[in-house]
């Protein structure tokens, strides 16, 4: 005869039915001792049996068949199941009180029931605590055998540090021992966390860490300030250790908080922003089954637009750019990441006209992110040519080939540097500004453009700079200390422009709010300190201002009229003006002929008087209203 050995009951799982057996019936008679100040009367003897018999019988059916108490593990014993248990045993007194109004036990007394019910939850609950506390030590014992802990300390002593502490305590992948918490509860200070002290305010940091000697912080609030933050690290920079904390709680939306999700304090966290809303279904409306072409795709922008239209399911994501190395490591990431996704890769040049009309004709996208561009600022002003012919006629072109091809919507990349451009690089994209006007005039195509300033982290950005300063020891330069930038994560801004040209109509000339405007100097400090540095150890340098470059940016004209949209950190350029579209046409036309001379001064006049031409018998504030 064959036996199925999967219908068998694991042995452990039968020890465990056996000590709840017998826990129980042993908190029956207890009761009974309990109840005769353990001077149990002869004549109680069959009373006991009688209800341990049919108390057992009751059990059994809400132990086995009810709850399944027998398949939970004591090592896991969590509140989940200590609410199963008591529900259990609450239940279980409930019938078996009912039954002996319907069928006495003769000479029962009634308070067995009561003192039974709270020695049964007593002996349940306890096993299972110690088994759950005996496997927990041993894991910590186990992890603590293979290498030395690393000290932490952390700050916030909430529901989130509390879940920190307790993976920490239950993980032994996870070598930490924590010294402390720390927090600004005066009412927490002195009380314990899981048998971890809260050792006093978050000004106490310094000391705790000598005294502590503590290795790395970790900061558990996922509410917590940026200026609470750019606190912690200044106090920590001398000191030279680590601060790592938990994502922003829109990041935690799912509330699962685990050591997992601890990172490194990035600079964005030390800086004041505003929580960003997107309305995806709206995205998703535009995006979704279409195909969506981005230039620049390898670059910073571009390739964070691939990652989030990639997550709106297009039918196809086509991706250019110039950068065969890059353009192949954002294919490489998307394929991994959505492997059933359509990815098609072009390696072009925007200023080539018949390639871009020949991957438009073959890929006839729906919709075109243009985020190719030169633009650093210095390099342009000495390269003013390829300024112009990579961001004005690069940039004909590819509206040249929506139109032709029948683009959906056309969204073109901005910065605040078009306004009052005093450089090269911010003429160039004030013209393509410009184009989005004149284009829409010309074709069925929306065409849109978004105009934003500084982002964290691109390629070549100011963060970037400073990093390879700091590599070589120092000195870390700043070009002005008055000198000021509006700043956005690159996602942040990526989301707004979607979500811009999710509302945007054709020639709207959208742009962001990026809040209030940062000194370079500080985001300096800021990063000296959050590299592990002080400020006496790295030296800022004042060098400055570097040829096209102002102390301040603006992200609009005064002429122009600024509306809120419905997204309240998207704004609308309401500036319409009387073009002389003819005679741009025809500046546009001389300044391809004047930037193949390669003379610089010429090619800024020239942009210069279309800029100017541009701004010519603007509409007053009453007549756009």
């Amino acid at each position: 005869m064959n036996v199925d050995k999967s219908s068998r009951v694991p042995f452990s799982t039968l020890i465990r039915v056996i000590i709840d057996y017998s826990l129980f019936i042993f908190a029956i008679f207890f009761s009974f001792l309990i109840r005769f100040e353990f001077a149990l009367p002869p004549n109680y003897w069959n009373i006991l049996l009688q209800a341990i018999f049919r108390e057992l019988a009751i059990f059994f059916f809400l132990y086995t068949f009810l709850f399944k108490l027998h398949r939970t593990l004591w090592e896991y014993f969590s509140l989940e199941a200590l609410k199963e248990l008591t529900l259990a045993v609450t239940l279980e007194k409930v019938i078996f009180f009912l039954s002996h109004l319907l069928l006495p036990i003769s000479g029962l007394p009634r308070s067995i029931v009561v003192i039974s019910y709270f020695t049964s939850l007593l002996f349940l609950f306890s096993v299972r605590a110690f088994s759950r506390w005996y496997h927990e030590s041993s894991k910590i014992k186990s992890k603590n055998i293979y290498a030395s802990p690393k000290r932490v300390v952390i700050v916030g002593a909430g529901d989130a540090g509390e879940k920190i502490l307790r993976e920490i305590k239950t993980n032994r992948e996870i070598n930490y021992e924590v010294a402390g918490f720390l927090d600004d509860d005066p009412k927490k200070i002195g009380k314990t966390i899981h048998g971890v002290k809260i050792l006093g305010p978050i000004s106490s940091l310094p000391k705790v860490v000598v005294e502590k000697r503590v290795q790395e912080i970790l900061v558990a609030i996922p509410s917590a300030p940026p200026s609470l933050l750019r606190n912690i690290v200044s106090m920590t920079s001398k000191l030279r250790i680590p601060v790592k904390t938990l994502p922003g709680i829109w990041e935690l939306i799912d509330g699962k908080v685990t050591i997992s999700k601890i990172r490194n304090v990035k600079i964005e966290d030390l800086l004041e922003r505003d929580v960003i809303n997107l309305d995806s279904e709206r995205i998703g409306e535009y995006l979704r089954g279409k195909k969506v072409l981005v230039t620049g795709a390898g670059g910073s922008i571009g390739s964070e637009i691939c990652r989030q239209v990639a997550s709106y399911k297009p039918r196809k994501l086509i991706l250019l750019g110039r950068g065969e190395n890059s353009i192949f490591n954002i294919e490489l990431e998307l394929k991994s990441i959505y492997p059933k996704l359509d990815i098609k890769s072009y390696i072009a040049d925007i200023r080539d006209r018949d390639r871009i009309f020949y991957i438009f004709s073959v890929e006839k996208p729906d919709i075109v992110f243009h985020t190719a561009a030169h633009k650093h600022v210095p390099l342009m002003e000495e390269n003013p040519d390829e300024a112009v012919f990579n961001n004005v006629f690069g940039t004909i072109n590819l509206m040249d080939a929506s139109k032709e091809y029948g683009v959906s919507k056309f969204i073109f990349i901005s910065t605040d540097k078009a306004v009052y451009p005093s450089n090269i690089m911010g003429a160039t994209k004030r013209v393509g500004e410009i184009l989005i006007k004149y284009y829409n005039s010309h074709s069925k195509t929306e065409y849109i453009a978004v105009r934003f300033g500084n982002v964290l982290g691109s390629r070549g950005s100011v963060l970037e700079v400073f990093r390879k300063q700091l590599e070589k020891g120092g000195p870390i330069t700043v070009t002005h200390e008055d000198m000021e930038r509006y700043f956005m994560t690159i996602p942040e801004a990526v989301g707004l422009v979607l979500q811009a040209g999710a509302i945007g109509r054709s020639g709207d000339l959208f742009v962001l709010d990026m809040g209030k405007p940062i000194k370079i100097i500080d985001l300096a400090r800021n990063f000296i300190e959050l590299s592990g540095y002080s400020l006496d150890d790295i030296e800022i340098k004042i060098t400055g201002l570097r040829p096209g470059e102002k102390l301040k940016e603006d992200l609009w004209e005064k002429e122009e009229v600024v509306e809120r949209t419905e997204h309240p950190k998207i704004l609308r350029i309401l500036a319409d003006n009387n073009i002389d579209y003819y005679s741009i046409g025809e500046k546009i036309k001389e300044l391809e002929l004047i930037a193949g001379t390669r003379d610089k001064e010429k090619i800024w006049k020239a942009l210069k008087e279309i800029v100017e031409l541009s701004r010519k018998n603007y509409k007053s504030k009453e007549e756009v209203v």
